[in-house]
C-alpha cells in the first residue's frame, strides 16, 4: 500500500498561530465576519465566515479534521488511546498539521480567485452553510449527491 501524503507533518506552528492566520487571510480577501467555534476540550473545531454576494452574506464553515490526521500518522483513531501518555502531545501535534493544510489550501483557493481563475464563492461552495446547519457537501452527500430532476 502506498503511503500517503501528508503536507505539513513536520510543522510545529500551533494550531492557534495558523487560526490566526487564517483569520488574516479570510479577513484580507472579502470576509465580512470571522468566527471560531470551539470543541468541548478548548480545541478549535470550525472557522465560520461570510462572504458578500450582492447584498446577502453568504456563510461559510472551514473544518479541519485532527482526529483523521491523527489517525493517518498513529494508525488509530484518537479514543483507541485515550489515556495514553502521548495522547494529549499526538493529538496537539494532529491539531497543527490539520490546520496548517487547512491554511495551504485556503492560500491555494485564494491565489485562484485572485487571479480571477476563479470567484471566491466558487472555491468555497462546497463549505457554504445550508439552513440545516449543514455545509452544502454534507447535505449532498446525506442525499446520495442526487440532484434535484426539475419535475
Amino acid at each position: 500500500m502506498k503511503k500517503p501524503i501528508i503536507k505539513n507533518y513536520t510543522t510545529d506552528i500551533p494550531a492557534e498561530k495558523t487560526i490566526n492566520e487564517i483569520h488574516q487571510l479570510l479577513a484580507e480577501n472579502g470576509a465580512s465576519g470571522v468566527m471560531t467555534e470551539y470543541t468541548n476540550t478548548g480545541r478549535v473545531k470550525d472557522i465560520f465566515f461570510k462572504i458578500k454576494h450582492g447584498d446577502r452574506d453568504l456563510p461559510f464553515r472551514l473544518p479541519a479534521k485532527p482526529a483523521e490526521v491523527y489517525q493517518a500518522l498513529y494508525k488509530g483513531k484518537p479514543g483507541d488511546y485515550t489515556g495514553s501518555a502521548y495522547y494529549d502531545a499526538r493529538m496537539e501535534k494532529s491539531q497543527n498539521i490539520a490546520w496548517r493544510i487547512c491554511k495551504t489550501w485556503l492560500e491555494a483557493q485564494l491565489t485562484l480567485v485572485n487571479l480571477q481563475q476563479a470567484k471566491i464563492q466558487e472555491v468555497f461552495l462546497p463549505y457554504l452553510v445550508m439552513p440545516n446547519n449543514q455545509t452544502l457537501y454534507e447535505d449532498m452527500e446525506k442525499k446520495q449527491f442526487l440532484l434535484p430532476t426539475g419535475e
